[in-house]
């Protein structure tokens, strides 16, 4: 199987547009619609139908969507690992949430280095859901979320919790005065973005949802508006007078989970890596990344 006609057809999916998957690819239109023939022709059935001048997945086009995605990682962690210099003999694939990342799991990556040695490590971000899906497929080794999946097959590590805590950048505020200055809402998993709704007498639309707690910090500074934002992100602010507490607000936790596969190859390679991960003081890390 070609690769780049693999490729193709997910920047086409991913654009429903010819014209801007060749700009995204840096190919003529016409090399674009050959390479989709030449995909379609291979699988023996159509992936895509114009309707009023959008491109539509087929059924089987849909169906294809998942096996192009995993056969490209597959592909990508093979000539990766095979190029992996010899004194790199542990290869980890490591998952995480993009508020995760910006929170704690970027200062671990230099400690796990300095811990193994000879391991090689590859980074992925993306949603919960997804990352579940790339554990079962084995595209990942290791995953940390803050909704932690009910498959059987996987297992699951409590490794921390996030202190939460909503601020604003003027003081004296109440959950009521909100609704004035602006929500900005940051996903920090399902079961305590139900409570942070639950503050509302009346659903707000937030003036910005992010999953990323930098974003929504540098928002609130700029901009103004109050969000939810880990304690120790915002200590130092509050300290300054910058940011301020929403008075009749308590803090809150939301709890960190480490997943990975029961039945993983790797799993005795894996054994002390998660067990240091577990042993990581997660408020900790956050202080250092800030």
């Amino acid at each position: 199987m070609n690769t780049e006609l693999l490729r193709t057809f997910l920047e086409v999916a991913k654009t429903r547009h010819f014209g801007h998957a060749a700009e995204n690819l840096c190919l003529t239109q016409s090399a674009v619609s050959a390479r989709v023939r030449q995909l379609e022709e291979t699988v023996g059935t159509p992936l895509f139908t114009r309707e009023r001048n959008n491109i539509l997945l087929t059924p089987s086009g849909e169906r294809l969507l998942a096996h192009a995605e995993n056969m490209l990682v597959a592909w990508q962690v093979a000539l990766q690992e095979v190029g992996v210099p010899s004194n790199q003999s542990i290869q980890l694939t490591l998952g995480g949430t993009s508020n995760l990342w910006d929170t704690f799991l970027q200062s671990v990556l230099p400690k796990l280095s300095n811990e193994f040695p000879s391991l090689y490590i590859r980074t992925e971000i993306d949603t919960s859901q997804e990352l579940t899906r790339a554990l079962l497929a084995g595209r990942v080794d290791i995953v940390a979320i803050l909704d932690p999946p009910t498959n059987v097959d996987l297992e699951i590590r409590r490794i921390g919790s996030l202190e939460l805590m909503m601020v604003a950048n003027r003081p004296n505020l109440l959950v009521e005065d909100i609704p004035k200055i602006g929500h900005v809402f940051v996903d920090w998993g399902t079961a305590f973005n139900l409570e942070q709704a639950r503050l509302f007498s009346e659903p707000i639309a937030p003036i910005l949802h992010t999953g990323q707690a930098p974003i929504a910090l540098e928002f609130i500074l700029s901009h103004g508006s109050a969000a939810f934002l880990p304690t120790a992100l915002v200590s130092s602010h509050i300290d300054q007078g910058i940011l301020h507490p929403i008075g009749d607000t308590d803090s809150a936790s939301q709890d960190v989970y480490l997943v990975f596969s029961q039945k993983s190859e790797k799993l005795v390679q894996l054994a002390p890596i998660i067990a240091m991960l577990e042993a990581s003081d997660i408020e900790s890390e956050m202080t250092l990344s800030t």
